[in-house]
């Protein structure tokens, strides 16, 4: 029978990746703490307090609680009973240009079971790396010409069901035909929150019901099937499950995991906009993702600009929709990721002009505050607004 998929249940807003950078900062200065304690909880009230998150229920210490969270993220652990505070850890709480695409590129080949945070941990199993497996079948269906989705279904009955363990070849995944295999007990959760997390990693989207590779042929051959990315890092599980967490999560023991980068969505203009920061520069070519404006002109079909009002349909009648998307939170260059799909609460449609302004707008906004990005969702907004209501119209 094939390996069991396992992640953390119904934890899905705190593996959002704005959650865990506050969570990293966070623990990070507590590295070595004790964590069972008598009669204390040595990590809630810091952790409700500068993440804003609930720990709940109160009635238990949040590492009994949230135990998968930090080791399934790869965040921390505990190594005889004190708080061990890994080196990605350390990287996603100081590093301001180590964005989500470089925290996902680092789990996706690195994160494989047997793995060091579930009960069952068998360290003689054969390595599965899950994660790898499903973006290989992803690339797989772009290289046949066909929609390159995955659906829940798609995944137990192709995937799973075909002991796919991430190591194969694209032509292993291009013949890949359906099995019987469906989900047993909670593992249907447990896969769906997989697919969603990795999701916000900027080539993927979670789409109603559908997690969608957002790329092209061009994309497979100039990044040369994105290799990198899909290689698993072949670190043999430790009979030890603490051993095993350090050799999986320390940086200079693997293998240099390089984010793709799609230049295809760069503009020589660019860096006048976000000065060479490369979170910002990925803020952009997320904005240029032609699966997200595809969801956000379907599910809002306008076509007035947010800041000039423009009908752009009006004044140029022979077009169609000249709009793009606006992303107007730039924190962490990641998109917020539900259970149902891609938040798009924060994205707003702009003509090209208004777009390239907001963005010089925000530009001169943090050189005058010498911040080198917004330090909140709501500053974000207010800073948004206030280039808005300087429009003159």
């Amino acid at each position: 029978m094939s390996k069991i998929w396992r992640w953390d249940q119904g934890r899905l807003n705190y593996f959002q990746y704005s959650n865990l950078q506050r969570i990293a900062q966070t623990i990070v200065k507590l590295d070595g703490i004790e964590i069972n304690v008598k009669d204390l909880d040595p990590l809630r009230y810091v952790l409700e307090n500068r993440t804003s998150l609930p720990f709940s229920p109160q009635s238990y210490k949040v590492w009994r609680n949230y135990k998968r969270v930090f080791e399934c993220s790869m965040l921390a652990t505990n190594i005889n009973n004190s708080l061990y505070i890994s080196d990605i850890c350390k990287k996603v709480a100081t590093d301001i240009e180590f964005g989500v695409d470089d925290y996902l590129s680092f789990l996706i080949s690195n994160f494989r079971y047997p793995f060091p945070a579930f009960s069952d941990y068998i360290f003689g199993d054969k390595p599965v790396y899950p994660f790898c497996a499903i973006l290989k079948y992803l690339i797989a269906q772009l290289a046949l010409g066909k929609e390159p989705y995955l659906t829940l279904e798609d995944t137990f009955s192709k995937v799973i069901g075909n002991n796919c363990d991430g190591t194969e070849n694209l032509d292993f995944y291009q013949e890949l035909k359906p099995t019987t295999r469906i989900s047993i007990g909670d593992e249907n959760r447990q896969v769906r929150e997989m697919l969603v997390f990795m999701s916000q990693l900027s080539i993927l989207k979670w789409h109603k019901g559908k997690l969608l590779l957002d790329a092209s042929p061009t994309d497979l051959i100039e990044y040369n099937n994105f290799r990198d990315i899909t290689t698993p890092n072949f670190i043999l599980p430790n009979q030890s499950r603490e051993k095993d967490f350090i050799n999986l999560t320390t940086i200079n023991l693997i293998k240099n995991s390089k984010p793709f980068e799609i230049q295809s969505r760069e503009l020589v203009s660019d860096d006048t906009f976000t000065e060479g920061k490369r979170i910002r520069v990925t803020h952009i070519k997320i904005e240029r993702s032609p699966l997200l404006r595809k969801f956000y002109f379907e599910t809002f079909p306008t076509t007035i600009c947010d800041m000039c009002t423009t009908n752009t349909k009006k004044k140029y009648p022979w077009t169609e929709n000249l709009l793009e998307i606006h992303h107007i939170l730039p924190l962490a260059s990641t998109l917020t990721v539900t259970s149902s799909g891609t938040s798009l609460e924060d994205i707003v449609p702009l003509c090209p002009n208004c777009h390239r302004s907001v963005h010089s707008y925000y530009k001169i906004w943090l050189n005058t505050n010498l911040v080198s990005d917004f330090n909140s969702k709501t500053e974000a907004i207010n800073v948004y607004n206030q280039a808005k209501s300087k429009i003159i119209i």
